[in-house]
């Protein structure tokens, strides 16, 4: 930690990053393209197939750059906001006493530095992801619109990201209790799927 940032939650949050945009970046392509499709019942088979003989592979990463670059960047913002957030928090206003959390389980502090996170990423995420879908159904753009869809994005990514970090916390506390660890992959994953609910 240098002055109060935590620069390996920043590193980290950008390895993720960039890790999704190669990996997800295909179906996120043939998703939008699904989406648009002017045909009565498109599926992501011939989506796949038409793509893939105007474009080649490269179609399926059409719209990728800007998010390989900002993917790494949003998702940096994500976890090093939270992650410098949530000790200046407990510093100011003194650790949390589990017996104060609201409704038992969820730490105050916690929530907050997840909104912040949430923020941080949507300052980020909201002209990429612009700039991705124009990219991805070929659509051209200015820079005047990069802001369109932005109090959304940011919205939706504090709401997300809060409530990912609280399963995260509500999770730890309860394996904890009963002196059990989970993998942090397993973890993540399980708390993810919940902040979609």
């Amino acid at each position: 930690m240098i002055n109060g940032i935590s620069i390996e939650s920043f590193i980290a949050g950008f390895a993720y990053g960039g890790t999704t945009v190669l990996v997800g970046q295909p179906l996120e392509t043939l998703k939008t393209l699904t989406q648009v499709s002017t045909t009565t019942s498109p599926n992501m088979l011939t989506t796949a197939k038409q793509l893939y003989s105007t474009s080649g592979i490269r179609g399926f990463y059409r719209g990728g750059t800007p998010l390989l670059l900002g993917g790494g960047l949003m998702r940096s913002a994500q976890f090093g906001f939270y992650q410098s957030v949530l000790p200046v928090l407990d510093d100011k206003f003194g650790k949390r006493d589990p017996q104060t959390y609201w409704l038992g389980c969820i730490n105050p502090h916690v929530v907050a530095a997840g909104w912040a996170g949430g923020i941080g990423r949507g300052l980020v995420e909201g002209p990429f992801e612009m700039v991705k879908v124009r990219r991805q159904i070929v659509s051209d753009w200015k820079f005047a619109d990069v802001t369109k869809g932005f109090g959304v994005t940011v919205f939706r990514n504090s709401f997300l990201f809060s409530s990912f970090v609280i399963y995260m916390d509500v999770l730890k506390q309860q394996l904890a209790r009963y002196d059990m660890t989970l993998s942090p992959f397993f973890t993540a994953g399980v708390c993810l799927d919940f902040a979609w609910l």
